[in-house]
């Protein structure tokens, strides 16, 4: 019988050898992934960057050309006119900018051009359009462009969207690796069983599970949340993984933030603006049809806003508009929702409040804002009033245009009435003595 005379030395050195090709196999494979993987994290950073700022910047001036739009509807000087086509070359130079940005996706260009060519029509309808002294041509117009401006609104949002999926894509591939590196340190401690516990710590506790947060956290910002903060604070490829992801996903959480707060929310008054009204008046009309419950809603804006603007100038309007929207927040509760309508127009949404409680809450708001003064350029004081049209949800209406509707009927019979006063719709008239 041929005896194995092979020295145990020479058995310990060749298992020694096969245990370190493993782990330099091991490195050599977790160095390459990760260093893939940090190489296409910059690049989806990069692009995430690119393609995010011009469209949060693009939003912002579309926004500002609307209000300047409303207030060349409303007041129809040519100074408003002026005033709004310089607003217009800010936002067609900042379509163009967005437009010549690379984009990972096709169907994300598409969408800003589509958002610019909405744009354009309600542009040129603003221009074509001379607003006369009939509240109700005026009303037309003013639906007509907003319309086409929620397209725009839309559009953009949409293109922001997309690049979220390529955040979701990319949290995909991550999970991927991840498998395939688990698998890969089970089929290596089996092999050399004696450094199982040690590869088992440096393996699983320096790469599974950061890579699990990171997947985590990739996550959170596809769901829309805060992202969760992992710490890699090394200067390996692994530290600048988790830095660059907690990076981009932080940046990413921010720009969706600072974008949802500027679609809804007024630069001026900080309060809602006309999509963010719709968007709360659509819910709790859809929450008082669940549980048979009601709501009362108010329209209201300044009398003769237009003199003040024309004899003190639109600093003093917008200090005017700002005092209001102060003075309304703090005259509410903290459920209720104020929103800027348009131009010197601001709704109140009274959530559970029936026609005579909301009736008496219109009330101290007329009388809050005449007791408002507001300071003038010379340095006097100027007294505003202003006229308020009530409505109840769902007091014989089916959706929450219907309500706008009957709250602008009831805003108009006031100002009939010769303003500074409150007026409710035909439907609480019938229930309110």
């Amino acid at each position: 019988m041929h005896m194995n005379k092979r020295p145990v030395r020479v058995m310990v050195t060749a298992a020694f050898v096969a245990i370190l090709v493993l782990m330099y196999a091991l490195a050599g494979v977790s160095l390459f992934t990760l260093t893939r993987m940090n190489e296409a994290i910059k690049e989806v950073v990069e692009e995430s960057t690119e393609e995010g700022q011009p469209l949060l910047e693009l939003l912002h001036n579309v926004q500002r050309s609307d209000h300047s739009g409303h207030d060349y509807l409303v007041y129809g000087t040519d100074y408003e006119r002026s005033r709004y086509k310089a607003s217009a070359s800010i936002t067609i130079a900042a379509f163009e900018h967005a437009l010549k940005a690379p984009y990972e996706d096709d169907e994300e260009k598409t969408l800003v051009r589509r958002a610019f060519i909405k744009w354009k029509v309600a542009y040129n309808l603003t221009l074509a359009h001379t607003p006369g002294n009939d509240p109700a041509v005026k009303l037309k117009y003013m639906r007509r462009i907003d319309s086409q401006l929620e397209e725009v609104e839309k559009a953009l949002l949409g293109a922001l969207d997309l690049a979220q999926i390529e955040m979701g894509e990319m949290e995909s591939s991550t999970l991927m690796l991840w498998r395939l590196t688990s698998i890969f340190i089970i089929f290596t401690s089996v092999i050399a069983l004696a450094l199982s516990v040690f590869l088992w710590n440096w393996l699983v506790r320096g790469i599974t599970e950061p890579l699990e947060r990171l997947a985590k956290s990739l996550k959170a910002v596809g769901a829309d949340e805060r992202p969760i903060e992992t710490e890699g604070q090394s200067d390996d490829e692994m530290g600048r993984l988790i830095r660059a992801v907690n990076d981009m996903a932080g940046r990413v959480y921010e720009n969706t933030s600072v974008l949802k707060d500027l679609a809804e929310h007024d630069e001026l008054t900080g309060l809602y603006n006309h999509r963010g009204l719709l968007r709360l008046l659509d819910e709790e009309v859809a929450r008082c049809q669940r549980y048979k419950r009601s709501f009362s809603f108010i329209l209201l804006d300044v009398d003769n806003f237009k003199q003040i603007n024309d004899t003190y100038g639109h600093v003093t309007g917008d200090e005017a508009i700002k005092q209001l929207a102060t003075l309304i927040k703090d005259s509410i509760r903290e459920v209720d929702k104020a929103a800027r309508y348009g131009g010197d127009e601001i709704a109140v949404i009274l959530p559970e409040t029936e026609g005579i409680n909301a009736l008496a809450v219109a009330e101290r708001i007329r009388l809050g804002v005449s007791a408002q003064q507001v300071l003038l350029p010379e340095g006097g004081m100027k007294s505003l009033e202003i006229s308020l049209g009530l409505a109840e949800y769902p007091g014989g209406k089916d959706t929450s245009r219907d309500l706008i509707s009957a709250a602008d009927e009831a805003l108009y019979e006031a100002k009939r009435k010769g303003r500074n006063t409150v007026c409710v719709d035909s439907w609480l008239k019938k229930s309110i003595p």
